[in-house]
């Protein structure tokens, strides 16, 4: 087998247990993946977190059941996936060209570009903090531990705020 051949083989990538259909060699979609995986991800934690929380802002454990431990385990998970997707990236695309557009006020993909080639370890560095995060807010879920699945949900924000601050929206 010619190299080239082989190395396009080996060139899919192992996250998180999955095979994301991303071929090694080929810049990560940062818009996509956001898109795809990060932002239902995320829109599923707030939920669950948002309907279980109690009178002192926490969740409440008697608003959980065993199928919303599930989703926010799961939905932890697939953040974590993403995330990983991102830390272990190579080279990052804003955004595919047939999905750049951006609305009135928005910050254009290619200003966004320009911040993830300007500094594309941070980027790398703030995925590997969202898979972190994520996965003990999935083990937290698969635990039951309202406590610490509440503080972590409570903290996604700031999460996903390091990064949107840097690249997206930086001053």
């Amino acid at each position: 087998m010619k190299w080239s051949i082989m190395v396009g083989v080996a060139a899919l990538s192992l996250v998180g247990g999955k095979i994301l259909a991303q071929p090694a060699a080929a810049p990560l979609d940062v818009r996509q993946i956001m898109q795809q995986h990060t932002n239902p991800a995320t829109l599923a934690i707030w939920d669950v977190g948002n309907n279980a929380m109690g009178d002192e802002g926490g969740i409440d454990p008697a608003l959980m059941d065993q199928e919303k431990w599930d989703r926010l385990a799961a939905s932890a998970t697939q953040l974590a996936e993403a995330g990983r997707a991102m830390g272990a990236g190579t080279s990052f695309i804003a955004a595919a060209a047939d999905n750049s557009t951006v609305g009135e006020g928005e910050i254009t993909m290619a200003q966004v570009q320009t911040h993830l080639d300007g500094d594309p370890a941070k980027f790398r560095e703030l995925g590997e903090a969202l898979a972190a995060h994520s996965d003990k807010l999935a083990a937290a879920a698969r635990a039951k531990d309202a406590p610490a699945a509440g503080e972590l949900i409570a903290a996604m924000d700031t999460v996903c705020e390091d990064c949107h601050a840097r690249f997206w929206y930086p001053e």
